[in-house]
């Protein structure tokens, strides 16, 4: 199929506050684009919920408010593909009705079961970084469900994630995409498929049963669109419904981060922080590498901070009053910046302030889901501006550690690629610039996982014949951030006082989640 800018895809992100669809071009122009939120309950501490109800609404209102704010229409279209949160569990029963609502992935309450998991000792835990699988991560959570939850499991005819959901939904078929059955499954599509064997030990026999019996790689076509989804969505009925994966993987590939050594980094909520390698590699405290996560061929490691975003937002929520909001509105602009202005004034340490950003537990480096968050050195000299600042160096501390891990295990990182919400301020690039000491590359389009699901979907309409020839054509980077040398040397030390904390403070924080476990249902 010749290709040009008329050729139109659509593109679907459910991430963690809300559902965006993008109408977009073969060129990687994003042409129209449509948004709907989504709300998250927190029935008891650690634990994150959503209503697979809301979704469906959001999805079929984001894409219709794409395509109309695209000027194309919607026979211009030539395929569809979705991503979304990794490890969001959903349970189908066998006429598709969802049995409860979903379990969110930075959920934590399977942290029993991910020792129970970790405590088989089957050979794929290496994947997991050395140790028990996050809590986060599938096989926790289905676990999770048939201990506590047994008449769910019982009736449950499909447990998979929210990408396979939303595939289900545009298309009708029931599929397990490759990618996050491989980053939260131990999936290996190179040995014998879902870890029966791993399963079976740790007390989760009868999940393989349960997930859909069509696996799919990114960039295959799952069908056509349904007539369902055609009358929701209002696009033709039969195009192309391409496989996705998870929105942070998705991103690395709107990223164009597909050769070994090119380290990518996915903000939002959370922060997911990939590098390709040569070959399989396994690094104590991160994840992986993991077998043809992203196209055939690849291993993929990957480390991860599970409360990245969540936490600035958390604290200006909660926390900023009537004061910041007059002032911003007084300097004509918005409270976020008018607090980037005022912390870009505070110099590298916030003054003393340590932040320990585990509000979801630690994912990497040391895969704790028990610890929790923490502010150390507060004194009255510290104002709102200080606490701010110090989330933002809280974040990219942890990020450091991760590269850290990465460069000792062989990998060349010569610069990161950035994309995500928080990529947007430029003073939290300027400060993961100069904790990590490495350049940071901002995209041409900052909807990088849009853009990563645009790119698979126009791989599946047939636009590009490769995976690496859609994100080469599709992306391109605007700008890139320069570490200071000076600043650099200053946070190295600080991050010192960064790990600290977390020794001193882990501990205790085990101690009472054990304590907290205790009685809870």
């Amino acid at each position: 199929m010749p290709r040009h800018n008329d050729d139109v895809v659509l593109a679907i992100d459910a991430g963690t506050e809300g559902l965006r669809a993008a109408v977009v071009d073969a060129s990687g122009t994003i042409r129209g684009l449509g948004r709907a939120s989504l709300r998250t309950a927190y029935p008891a501490p650690g634990r994150a919920e959503q209503d697979p109800a809301e979704w469906e609404a959001a999805l079929w209102a984001a894409a219709r408010a794409a395509i109309e704010s695209s000027g194309r229409r919607a026979g211009d279209i030539r395929g569809v593909c979705a991503d979304g949160t990794t490890s969001t569990v959903v349970c189908l029963d066998g006429a598709g009705a969802c049995l409860r609502p979903a379990i969110l992935w930075s959920d934590v309450r399977a942290a029993e079961e991910a020792a129970l998991i970790g405590a088989a000792g089957d050979p794929v835990l290496i994947r997991a970084g050395g140790g028990n699988p996050s809590a986060e991560w599938f096989p926790c959570k289905a676990l999770w469900l048939k201990r506590r939850e047994p008449e769910t499991w019982k009736r449950a005819s499909t447990i998979f994630c929210c990408a396979d959901w939303l595939a289900w939904k545009l298309s009708g078929e029931r599929t397990l995409n490759l990618n996050t059955a491989t980053m939260r499954g131990f999936y290996d599509a190179r040995n014998g498929g879902a870890p029966r064997g791993l399963y079976e030990t740790a007390g989760i026999g009868g999940l393989v049963e349960r997930l859909p019996e069509r696996v799919v790689r990114p960039g295959e076509v799952i069908g056509g669109l349904s007539a369902e989804a055609s009358a929701l969505a209002g696009l033709p009925q039969g195009i192309p419904v391409v496989a996705g994966g998870g929105d942070a993987f998705v991103g690395v590939i709107g990223l164009n981060a597909l050769e070994p050594g090119q380290v990518a980094m996915i903000t939002g909520s959370s922060h997911v922080i990939t590098a390709h390698v040569r070959a399989p590699t396994t690094v104590r405290g991160l994840f992986g590498s993991f077998p043809d996560a992203l196209y055939p061929g690849s291993d993929l490691l990957e480390g991860g901070l599970a409360s990245s975003g969540s936490v600035l937002r958390w604290f200006t929520e909660g926390f900023i009053g009537q004061k910041v909001t007059t002032a911003a509105e007084a300097a004509g602009v918005k409270p976020l910046a008018y607090l980037d202005q005022l912390a870009e004034r505070i110099p590298p340490g916030s003054e003393g302030l340590i932040v320990q950003e585990h509000w979801q537990g630690s994912r990497c480096p040391w895969v704790d889901s028990a610890s929790r968050g923490a502010i150390r050195g507060l004194t009255l000299l510290h104002r709102p501006e200080h606490l701010y600042r110090a989330i933002m160096e809280s974040v990219a501390f942890g990020a450091a550690l991760i590269l850290e891990r990465m460069e000792a295990a062989g990998v060349s990182i010569e610069g990161i690629r950035v994309c995500g919400g928080p990529s947007r301020s430029a003073l939290w690039m300027h400060i993961h610039a100069d904790v990590t000491g490495k350049p940071i590359a901002l995209p041409r389009e900052p909807e990088s996982v849009l853009l990563g699901s645009a790119m698979l979907a126009a791989l599946g309409a047939g636009l590009y014949p490769t995976l690496q020839e859609a994100a080469a054509a599709m992306s391109g980077t605007a700008s890139t951030i320069l570490p200071d040398a000076g600043r650099h040397a200053l946070y190295k030390k600080l991050l010192k006082r960064y790990v600290a904390t977390y020794e001193a403070l882990g501990p205790v924080s085990r101690a009472e989640a054990a304590e907290a476990l205790e009685g809870t249902p």
